[in-house]
């Protein structure tokens, strides 16, 4: 199965006096694979999906997208390949000036020529999969927290992309709506996506998800279970 993600004995200060960095953190994703990292509570933030997305470059080590180091890509080729990337941020990681529709569709507007109609059709699609009415025309803050939360899931499963990050996804959700979103992350890594989901709590039955590698971040370093 081709590689999707790989990190190569990653070392990453921290940055801020409450992040925690990582310390030759080294693992793989292939496609269709879900790494499921258990993270402890009080954990301060870590730039561990920020490495994923070659965001947060290595002091030492190297991270690996799609068998290329991100620090061996042009600018425009790590911008092009985060376009096929999703993401749930911890933190909403909303555009504030953008309603929820046009941030959720943003991406595949810059980094494909896919027609409008179809992103926005597709968009639609997967919000009322994931049981909201569709997409909000109105401005992030102004959105109750579960149905903004649902619009980031439908951001990160726009467009098919090749890698999703879900950072604690369930964080301010409605519990019904789970299994719309394990559904989905079932039918991304039927596809071949790799999917990398980190979150405090066990995953639940209810979530549908069929098999996945599990991991604990401890600190600064990221324990692969057997």
């Amino acid at each position: 199965m081709e590689s999707i993600l790989e990190f190569r004995e990653v070392v990453l200060e921290a940055r801020h006096p409450y992040d925690v960095g990582l310390d030759r953190v080294s693992f793989s994703l292939a496609a269709g694979e879900l790494l499921i990292v258990g993270v402890e509570k009080g954990h301060g933030r870590t730039p561990f999906p920020d490495a994923a997305e070659g965001l947060a470059e290595p002091d030492r080590g190297e991270v690996f997208f799609r068998g290329i180091s991100w620090t061996g890509m042009s600018a425009g080729k790590s911008a092009a390949q985060r376009g096929t990337i999703g993401r749930v941020f911890e933190t909403g990681g909303w555009v504030s000036n953008l309603n929820i529709d046009e941030n959720v569709t943003l991406s595949q507007r810059h980094h494909t020529l896919r027609p409008l109609e179809e992103i926005a059709e597709e968009a639609d699609r997967r919000a009322r999969g994931f049981g909201l009415p569709g997409l909000s025309a109105i401005r992030p803050a102004a959105a109750k927290r579960p149905e903004r939360r649902a619009a980031e899931w439908v951001r990160a499963f726009l467009g098919e992309p090749a890698l999703i990050i879900l950072e604690h996804p369930m964080n301010d959700a409605y519990t019904s709506f789970l299994p719309a979103l394990g559904a989905a992350v079932e039918a991304a890594r039927k596809r071949g996506a790799a999917v990398l989901w980190l979150t405090h709590d066990p995953m639940p039955p209810e979530a549908g998800i069929t098999s996945a590698r599990g991991a604990t971040l401890s600190g600064d370093r990221l324990l692969m279970r057997a």
